[in-house]
């Protein structure tokens, strides 16, 4: 071919590419919508070629011959069988740009509706309640308009309902769509046969460390046991959130008996573990701790913590040994040993502490409880004001915890509910009697798109006097109450709140109330805002006078956790004096 030759070809490709980089395509379709539009979009070719490079007028136009077809199959599904389409598709130049434009106006028509609708169970799953009340809610009803994509939801469910409740062998023996297009009804045989249920065979545990009871009280389920996935999922977090595994690798694979054998391969963590933090809050200024962690001493999953916490006002040193018990795994007894020694503006005090503590779950109502009873030696050596003194307590006591939540982190729906008592006898190894109880609640919903209420409250009361036999004044500062600070009353410093002596200061008193309402709001990204009013004080008896607090804050939820910076103003002091809150970690 002579250089020419080669000069024609390749201006002729040239004219070609700028051929197809000026042709343009609209397309326009009315008459329907949502998802019924989303379908046909998505069928249609001319939609799906029309930014192709290599698009051109001729392809166009067959495209667009064939655009009726495939928008009356696309709307087949959705039930709509006589479906009248009116075309259209025109072309012209706009700024050298050949321009196309095709119209396609969509008239449905009468749609097709379900006139009979059986649905057959068959197999072991025949009987299975839970199968029914599934079948009952079948999202395909006789009368509706057939809605092929509905139907086929409604069989992925009783799919996913058979792997979960270990129907393995399950199948759709029949599954027909009789189509009467000429009376616009349909008929839907559905025939599910379950097949056999599986069960839950031997558990065998892989690993060298923990003695084979002991792991038996992660277990959800018995051998024998009818399958049900979400018991063996429950059974692997058990493992995982116990604190004793770094991998738990579990495997179910069931054999042609029916039997699924359980296989748990756990690989046990690092015996110790340190740790060392820093931080800051305006309650107790800089603050550091380091702590060591055994995280199991022997093959019955024994446990040693151990903490030293050093602030500007004051420090605390603590151990506690974690004995498991019983076949729950949140079944544990703990001994516990502390000492503190904290100043604040209100009261000083050097603490030691003894106690053991029963830990365990109980079911009430429809409700399940973390409940602790504990009995505690404390020693105190305590300066309330001017009032000096010495202080031993052993105090039996219960407490009880409902949480839920859907994010322990970040928490936009859930609540955290807590109610202790405790008390002492005069005379009973005690120097004074006295009995107290705490309720403590905080519940978090989401406000529209990117909005948290956050709701806290906080009762305590204090019995002493002629019925005990006891005096107030001889309870020590770590069993009075106090209020103001982070956590209380925002605007106030920490624990400034209470009963005043005749010298105007504060000295603690036998009854708590405080109550936080307060909203908060996403900005961008991990960032919200905040606004919020709290009210409360400590007093003797609760006609006394409430102090108020209201301020304004920001969020940022951070690797560490969330991080609240917050601005308030005392409502109840002259000139509104104004104080910076800081505070670190999880809202319940």
């Amino acid at each position: 071919m002579s250089f020419f030759k080669y000069i024609i070809l390749i201006f002729l490709l040239f004219l070609t590419s700028i051929s197809h980089a000026t042709l343009q395509i609209e397309i326009e379709i009315d008459g329907i919508e949502g998802e019924l539009l989303k379908n046909v979009q998505a069928t249609l070719t001319l939609e799906q070629q029309k930014n192709h490079p290599r698009l051109s007028a001729n392809r166009i136009k067959r495209l667009h011959q064939q655009a009726t077809s495939e928008i009356q199959n696309a709307l087949k599904p959705y039930g709509y069988y006589d479906v009248t389409v009116v075309e259209n598709l025109t072309n012209e130049f706009v700024n050298k740009n050949e321009v196309w434009r095709a119209h396609y106006h969509i008239q449905l028509g009468e749609p097709l509706h379900v006139d009979q609708l059986k649905l057959a169970v068959h197999g072991a799953g025949e009987d299975d309640d839970n199968l029914k009340k599934l079948i009952n809610k079948f999202p395909l009803k006789q009368g509706d308009i057939l809605n092929q994509v509905i139907y086929e939801q409604g069989k992925t469910q009783l799919r996913n309902f058979a792997l979960e409740y270990g129907y393995f062998d399950a199948n759709f023996t029949k599954h027909e769509i009789q189509i009467d297009e000429q009376n616009k009804t349909s008929q839907i045989l559905l025939t599910f046969d379950t097949g056999k249920r599986y069960l839950f065979g031997d558990i065998v545990f892989i690993q060298e460390v923990f003695n084979q009871g002991f792991l038996q009280r992660f277990l959800t389920f018995s051998p024998q046991e009818t399958y049900l996935s979400k018991k063996l999922l429950n059974f692997k977090n058990n493992l995982i959130n116990s604190d004793y595994f770094e991998e738990v690798n579990i495997e179910a694979n069931p054999n042609d008996d029916g039997i699924i054998p359980i296989i748990a391969t756990l690989i046990p963590r690092k015996r110790n573990l340190y740790s060392g933090a820093l931080g800051y809050g305006t309650d107790t200024g800089v603050r550091g701790s380091l702590g060591w962690d055994k995280r199991y001493i022997n093959q019955y999953g024994h446990r040693f913590s151990s903490e030293i916490q050093l602030s500007q006002i004051g420090g605390t040193a603590s151990a506690e040994y974690y004995i498991p018990t019983g076949i729950e795994m949140d079944d544990y007894l703990s001994f516990q040993l502390g000492y503190e020694d904290k100043t604040t503006d209100s009261n000083k005090n050097k603490t030691l502490v003894a106690s053991v503590n029963k830990h365990h779950k109980r079911q009430w109502l429809d409700y399940e409880l973390a409940e602790t009873m504990s009995l505690e030696y404390r020693k105190e050596k305590f300066t309330i004001a001017d009032e000096q003194g010495n202080s031993i307590l052993l105090m039996p006591g219960i407490g009880w915890v409902y949480l839920k939540a859907d994010d322990r982190i970040y928490t936009k729906h859930g609540q955290k509910i807590q109610l202790n008592l405790r008390g002492a006898i005069k005379n009973v190894i005690s120097d004074t009697s006295f009995l107290q109880t705490q309720l403590n609640g905080v519940f978090i919903r989401k406000f529209g798109a990117k909005g948290r209420v956050i709701a806290r409250g906080e009762l305590g009361y204090t019995l002493t006097g002629e019925l005990l036999k006891s005096d107030f004044n001889k309870l020590p500062s770590s069993i009075r109450f106090f209020a103001g600070g982070d956590r209380s009353v925002r605007g106030y410093d920490y624990q400034v709140l209470g009963p005043k002596n005749n010298k105007d200061r504060v000295i603690g008193g036998k009854h708590l109330m405080t109550a936080s309402l307060e909203y908060e709001h996403q900005i961008i990204d991990k960032w919200s805002v905040a606004t919020f009013y709290d009210v409360g004080n400590a007093f003797n008896n609760f006609s006394q006078d409430l102090e108020h607090g209201v301020g304004v804050g920001i969020r940022w939820l951070s690797p560490v956790g969330l991080i609240r910076v917050d601005v308030a103003t005392a409502l109840s002091r002259d000139g509104y004096p104004l104080r910076l809150h800081i505070t670190i970690g999880p809202d319940l």
